[in-house]
């Protein structure tokens, strides 16, 4: 159907898309082609009607695709289409039953426009109106691309692009089988544009092709194919080749002398002068002035131009009436004249069409209904305004709630549940029909609408779909803690024997103030150590002030020392008990039992340390004289020399780092701050420490295995054994 060979050509230029590719586009549809596809337009039993069946459930498609569809028909045929018109009805209608009512065949469409009728009938129930022009129905769709009025094409003539279409949408499919079956059907795009910048094919050469290959009006001419006429349309724009081709009846004496050209024996074919073509490829041509052979760029490509045209000219010339210009008339001259189009979708008949299809489909009624009832519906959502200015419009339904969130081909949409509240639609069902169906009433009045059309038509209904999806909060614990709380309290004023009486508590020592304490004492200790032997003015006896300075460093250090090994040991203790609870082994050492009764704030005599610490802190003043002694950590100290002599033998700092307390490595980094400081001092009584050592060597046992972490250089004795001997 159409020109010839022009979809082949066009085929390069061809976009097979999904049929989404459509929504929110206006597009003209050729309602004969769709006819003709069914094939099937007479009234056989197995299949009545097919082209109905057919048209039905493509338009449903584009208008739930949100496509507004102009369905144009065939109008009066021109004179040059009766050949192919009566052949095409020997083909469509061949096994029909015998004409009745007096319809008539042959040339004329009188059964098609019957068909036709029909569908108008038919689209006309689904709010669609039809339109209907003075000539063919490709025809009036290509002038409304044309002017704009619609994106494209639905038609499979190729004839529109001779008409003046911009687009058209070939082999329109809604299958949901192969290739696009994900995406709902597909169609093929043809764009005229794109062929135009690639091989400068216009409307006018469209025309020219149907002169020379063929069309509905005429059979073309024999023994001419599309690359004589692809290869005769590369020199010539599209302006004029209409013109050239009328030149060939007209100016018959330039085509003769190129014939004679042509077949001149003494003229080279391949530069075009006199002489011939093997004398040339010895000699030379004097004309291109070569000495061996010639210039054939100048005119080769020329000669097979000139050739091809020359034997295109003279088998058309064997047409009297080539070119035919009531052919070029048919496709260049307007016949129609739209200036706007009426593409507002009018109210659906619910009733009349289940009636139509009941007779001409031989579908029953319920599933007419359930095929029509989505159409109005949408209809509804679409036009909602209309509703609102037009209450008492008849045959329309009530929105009574939403049922669920659907999402049909990845589309947000509402299932909505319909009801009749007026009774429009009474009794169109059949009882038997429903019992029989085994469908519930809520499913046959249901639809599914997508959510941005229902949110503007139903807000209210949207929002308490919204309302009775949000669950309730649930109690939190805190409200049933409070509850069982208050029911305790009642049940605690409720009392069988006496209550025992609570002991009180006492108050917690605050942390940061014990911490603060500690560091003060610290600091005074350390002033203490590091105080010079100057004496005050009110004090004139030497012995009287050195009996003072020991009392307070006695009572200052005592409280300290006492604190500091209680903490070091409840530390030591956590760490256990930490180790305890792992589930896996450790090697670790275990703590000791410490009795620290002794050690309470509030038993301050039961254990006196005071001459300990009189060891400790009793200093004695050497001379400035200074010595570099290298400590058991491997560092370099600044020290007196009779300081450095009795530096490995002090009571609290241990030769031991690696078991050292941690209230031993503050004195041990204490002391030596001090020392570098310049105002190191020594314990009074060096025999006393000198004897300290010897008697924890013996009670002490000898060094830990290699299966312990640490490193022994000599016998640890812990500080709380230390001052159990004492």
């Amino acid at each position: 159907m159409g020109i010839k060979h022009l979809w082949t050509v066009l085929a390069p230029f061809c976009d097979r898309k999904p049929l989404y590719e459509l929504q929110g586009k206006t597009v003209a549809v050729d309602l004969s082609c769709w006819i003709c596809e069914a094939q099937n337009i007479a009234e056989y039993q197995v299949q009545p009607r097919m082209y109905l069946r057919n048209l039905y459930f493509r338009t449903c498609y584009l208008l739930l695709m949100d496509v507004n569809p102009v369905f144009v028909l065939e109008g009066k045929a021109p004179q040059l289409k009766y050949d192919t018109i009566s052949a095409r009805n020997a083909i469509q209608f061949k096994g029909a039953k015998p004409k009745k009512d007096g319809l008539k065949t042959g040339k004329d469409r009188s059964r098609f426009h019957f068909v036709l009728r029909q569908c108008e009938e038919m689209l006309g129930y689904l709010g669609i109106a039809c339109i209907k022009g003075n000539g063919e129905a490709e025809s009036l769709c290509a002038y409304l691309n044309d002017d704009g009025l619609v994106d494209g094409c639905i038609s499979q003539d190729s004839d529109c692009f001779a008409y003046g279409a911009k687009v058209v949408y070939r082999n329109f499919s809604i299958s949901t089988q192969g290739i696009q079956s994900a995406s709902g059907g597909a169609v093929d795009i043809y764009d005229i544009e794109k062929a135009y910048k690639a091989l400068k094919l216009g409307r006018k050469k469209i025309v020219a092709m149907a002169l020379l290959i063929g069309s509905d009006y005429s059979d073309g001419i024999h023994g001419i194919g599309k690359d004589s006429v692809l290869k005769f349309f590369e020199n010539i724009s599209d302006e004029e080749v209409l013109d050239r081709l009328r030149s060939w009846r007209n100016n018959e004496s330039v085509f003769q002398n190129h014939e004679k050209q042509l077949n001149d024996k003494n003229i080279c074919t391949s530069c075009g002068h006199s002489g011939k073509l093997q004398s040339h490829t010895r000699n030379g041509c004097k004309s291109c002035e070569t000495a061996k052979g010639c210039d054939q760029f100048k005119y080769k490509d020329e000669r097979v131009r000139v050739k091809n045209e020359v034997a295109m000219r003279s088998k058309a010339m064997q047409d009297p009436n080539f070119p035919d210009e009531a052919i070029i008339k048919e496709f260049l001259d307007r016949k129609d004249h739209v200036k706007e189009l009426e593409l507002t979708w009018k109210q659906p008949n619910l009733v009349q069409f289940v009636k139509f299809t009941t007779k001409f489909l031989q579908w029953e009624e319920i599933y007419s209904f359930q095929k029509i009832l989505p159409i109005l519906t949408r209809w509804q959502c679409r036009y909602y305004k209309v509703l609102q200015t037009q209450p008492k419009l008849k045959g329309m339904l009530k929105a009574d709630r939403i049922k669920k969130v659907r999402n049909p081909k990845g589309v947000p949409s509402y299932e909505i549940i319909w009801s009749d509240p007026n009774e429009y639609f009474k009794g169109i069902i059949p009882e038997n029909q429903i019992v029989d169906s085994n469908i519930e009433l809520e499913k046959l009045w249901s639809t599914i609408e997508p959510q941005s059309l229902v949110e503007t038509a139903y807000p209210e209904l949207v929002e308490a779909f919204r309302q009775s999806k949000v669950k309730p909060k649930k109690a939190g614990k805190r409200k049933k803690r409070a509850q069982i709380d208050e029911l305790s309290e009642s049940l605690g004023n409720v009392s069988i024997s006496e209550p025992k009486v609570k002991k009180p508590r006492k108050p917690r020592a605050n942390k940061k103030v014990n911490e603060k304490k500690d560091i003060d004492e610290l600091n005074s200790s350390l002033q203490l150590l590091t105080m010079e032997e100057d004496r005050p003015e009110d004090c004139d006896n030497k012995n009287e002030f050195d009996v003072r300075r020991k009392s307070v460093r006695t009572k200052t250090l005592d409280n300290f020392v006492k604190r500091a090994v209680v903490n070091s040991y409840n530390q030591k203790s956590l760490n256990c008990s930490m180790l305890d609870r792992i589930s896996t082994p450790i090697k670790a050492n275990r703590c000791p039992d410490l009795d620290t009764s002794s050690f309470g704030e509030d038993d301050e005599d039961d254990l006196d340390l005071s001459e300990i610490i009189n060891e400790i802190v009793s200093k004695k003043h050497y001379p400035s004289t200074l010595k570099v002694v290298s400590t058991p950590e491997g560092s370099d100290v600044l020290m007196h020399d009779e300081l450095s002599r009795s530096y490995s033998s002090s009571f609290f700092i241990s030769n031991n780092p690696d078991g050292a307390d941690l209230f031993e490595q503050a004195v041990n980094n204490t002391f030596n701050e001090v020392l570098r400081g310049n105002s190191s001092e020594s314990c009074t009584d060096e025999d006393d420490l000198d004897d300290e050592p010897k008697a924890s060597s013996e009670a002490t046992p000898e060094c830990p295995s290699s299966d312990d972490d640490s490193f022994c250089v000599k016998p640890y004795v812990p500080l709380y054994e230390r001052l159990k001997r004492v």
